[in-house]
C-alpha cells in the first residue's frame, strides 16, 4: 500500500483529510477480506467483504497513480526515487514475512528442492506474503501504463486496460462459463498462474485513472452534486454486481466491472471536496500503513493459537476484532517507545552540550 503523497497539482504541501480517513478504512476492510467467513447471513458477508471490501485495493492503486503523476510533473527524477523507496519497504517486508512464506510452501508439499524457486515466484508474483501481492503488481502495473500513455492518447490506453481487465474477470465470472471454452483456457492458465489478479489484467486501469485525474487539460471538471450522483449512480450497479458474482461465485471476486466507476468518481471527490480540509487525519496514514503490512502477523498467529486451544480456528468478525486490536497496540506501544527514545536523544544532546 502507498503512502498517500500530500502535494498538490502545483507541487506544493497540502492536506487530504477525507483521503487519508478513506485509505485508512480502506485498510480496515483489507483485514476483513483475510478473515474468512464474517457472518452466517449471506447479505451481511458479501456487503462487508464484496461490495466494500473490494474497493479497498482500487482506491490504492489511484492515489498511487494520482500521486506519482503531480509528483513526477513537478520532478521528473521523482519516479526512480519512487519507485527504490518503493522495493526497499517490499524487500523489507518481505523478508520479515520470509517464515511464512516457507511455512505455506511447505504445506503445499513440495520438493525441498524447488523451495528457492517458489519463494522467486513469491517475491516476483504472488507475493512472500498473501498481502504482498500488491506490489508486483503494483510495480507491472505502473511499467505498462507509462508505456503505453508514452505512445497512445488516454482512450486508447484506457480501451487497452480495460480489455485486459475484462480478460481477467474471467477468474470472477468463472461460475458462470463452466463448460464453455474460455474456461477451458482459463482452467489452464489458472494452474500456471493461480490467479489474473496481477500486473498485467487487474492493477493497469486503475493506475490509469489516477494519471487520469492527475492531468487537468483531459479531466472534465464537475461539481460536488454532480460527483455524489455519479458516485451513488455507480454504487448501486455495484450493487447489482455483487449479487450477480455471489449468485454463482467463480473462483474469486475482485474483478467487478462497477469498481471502475465508482472508484474513480469516489477519488475524484476524495481529492477536491472542501470538506473537513481544516482537520488533520495525516496520523492515519501511517495508522493504515501498520494496519496493513502487520496485520497478517496478528491474523494467523491469532488463528494457530485458538485453533490450538479450541475445536477451530477464530475467524470472521471476532478475528477481525482481535486483529484491529494487537495491531493498533502494536502501533501505539511503537509511537511510545519511538517518542522515549526521541527525548532520551534529546536529553543526551543537552546534557553533552
Amino acid at each position: 500500500m502507498n503512502k498517500t503523497e500530500t502535494t498538490k497539482k502545483n507541487g506544493s504541501d497540502s492536506n487530504y483529510p477525507l483521503l487519508d480517513l478513506i485509505q485508512y478504512i480502506a485498510s480496515l476492510f483489507v483485514i476483513l477480506i483475510h478473515c474468512g467467513r464474517l457472518s452466517e447471513k449471506d447479505i451481511l458477508h458479501f456487503t462487508l467483504k464484496v461490495f466494500f471490501g473490494r474497493l479497498a485495493v482500487p482506491i490504492f492503486l489511484i492515489t498511487a497513480g494520482y500521486f506519482f503523476c503531480l509528483k513526477q510533473k513537478a520532478s521528473p527524477s521523482y519516479a526512480r526515487s519512487y519507485f527504490k523507496r518503493q522495493w526497499k519497504a517490499y524487500l523489507f517486508w518481505s523478508i520479515a514475512y520470509l517464515p511464512y512464506g516457507i511455512w505455506f510452501i511447505h504445506q503445499l508439499s513440495l520438493d525441498p528442492h524447488l523451495y528457492p524457486v517458489a519463494l522467486l515466484v513469491g517475491l516476483g508474483y504472488s507475493g512472500i506474503c498473501y498481502h504482498l501481492w500488491y506490489f508486483p503488481a503494483l510495480f507491472f502495473g505502473f511499467f505498462l501504463v507509462q508505456k503505453a500513455i508514452k505512445h497512445f492518447s488516454f482512450p486508447i490506453v484506457f480501451s487497452l486496460c480495460f480489455i485486459l481487465f475484462t480478460i481477467g474477470a474471467i477468474e470472477t465470472y468463472s461460475g458462470y462459463l463452466q463448460e464453455t471454452p474460455l474456461y477451458a483456457i482459463y482452467a489452464v492458465y489458472r494452474k500456471m498462474f493461480v490467479t489474473t489478479r496481477n500486473g498485467i489484467f487487474y492493477t493497469p486501469i486503475f493506475i490509469l485513472i489516477g494519471f487520469y485525474l492527475a492531468t487537468p487539460s483531459i479531466t472534465k471538471p464537475r461539481s460536488e452534486k454532480q460527483g455524489c450522483l455519479c458516485l451513488a449512480i455507480s454504487a448501486m450497479f455495484l450493487g447489482m454486481e455483487s449479487v450477480i458474482v455471489c449468485s454463482r461465485q467463480g473462483a474469486d471476486k475482485n474483478f467487478l466491472f462497477s469498481l471502475i466507476p465508482v472508484s474513480l468518481f469516489l477519488m475524484d471527490l476524495l481529492v477536491h471536496s472542501k470538506r473537513l480540509t481544516k482537520m488533520d487525519f495525516s496520523h492515519l496514514r501511517r495508522a493504515g500503513h501498520f494496519l496493513f503490512f502487520l496485520h497478517p502477523i496478528f491474523l494467523e498467529s491469532t488463528k494457530w493459537i485458538t485453533g490450538y486451544l479450541g475445536e477451530r480456528p477464530l475467524q470472521g468478525l471476532p478475528l477481525f476484532f482481535v486483529t484491529f486490536a494487537l495491531t493498533t497496540l502494536s502501533l501505539k506501544l511503537s509511537t511510545l517507545f519511538r517518542r522515549r527514545g526521541t527525548v532520551r536523544k534529546e536529553k543526551n544532546k543537552i546534557a553533552t552540550s
